[in-house]
Order: structure tokens, then C-alpha cells, then sequence
């Protein structure tokens, strides 16, 4: 099963950098909440059209030490990340520590959370 994840995780991080829109709707949870390494915290409503707008412009992901945890039901993912992203108009290489979950619904898996911490310089 976790195969399955760590291939959602892929469809996700390739949606991001590709603005497919469809893709994350698919794979987002209705009640989503992503928190950047600001601190601020998107829904799935306002995280799509801040991808939509060009708010995120996510060029590049490279993840390692990836853990995928199964319990019923849920699957909780953490991991390093070097992201390549371009926000307020700046190129930035964040590299971070993340934990999301993903939620087992009817419809199949559903990205429900997203919590990273920025790795000092």
C-alpha cells in the first residue's frame, strides 16, 4: 500500500510543477489544509487558485529520506524537500522537512494536510 502513496505523492509533486489543475482537484481533499513554511495555511479552494494565478510557481521538487507511515485508513508522509519555487516574483530553493497526510475516502486517496519546516542554512 504504500506503493500506492509514494506513487500519489509523484502525480501530486508533477501536478504542482505542471499547474494541472484537474489532477489537483482530483487528489486534494475538500477540506485540505496546506501550510507553507510561512506559516500560512491554504484551503484547497484558495491553494488551487494560487496556483492558478501564479502566486506558486513550483519549478522543481527532489525529495529523499521519505517515510510512509499506513494506519486505517490514513497514511502519513514525511520526508526532506528541495524545492524550487518561484513566489512573489522570487526564485527560492527551499529546502524543508514535511510531514501531509493522506485520507482514505470513497472516491480513493485524498491529500488532507501539509506542514514543512524550512532547514537552516
Amino acid at each position: 500500500m504504500t506503493e500506492v502513496i509514494q506513487e500519489l505523492e509523484n502525480r501530486r509533486w508533477q501536478a504542482m510543477i505542471d499547474v494541472d489543475l484537474p489532477t489537483l482537484d482530483g487528489l486534494l481533499h475538500p477540506n485540505l489544509r496546506y501550510t507553507h513554511s510561512t506559516a500560512a495555511v491554504d484551503s484547497k479552494e484558495s491553494y488551487i487558485t494560487a496556483l492558478e494565478n501564479g502566486v506558486f510557481d513550483y519549478r522543481q521538487v527532489d525529495n529523499s529520506d521519505v517515510e510512509i507511515q499506513m494506519f486505517s485508513g490514513l497514511a502519513l508522509v514525511n520526508g526532506t524537500a528541495q524545492i524550487k519555487v518561484v513566489a512573489r516574483e522570487k526564485e527560492f530553493l527551499l529546502r524543508s522537512r514535511y510531514t501531509c497526510v493522506w485520507v482514505e475516502e470513497s472516491e480513493g486517496w485524498q491529500f488532507l494536510a501539509w506542514q514543512n519546516t524550512p532547514i537552516p542554512s
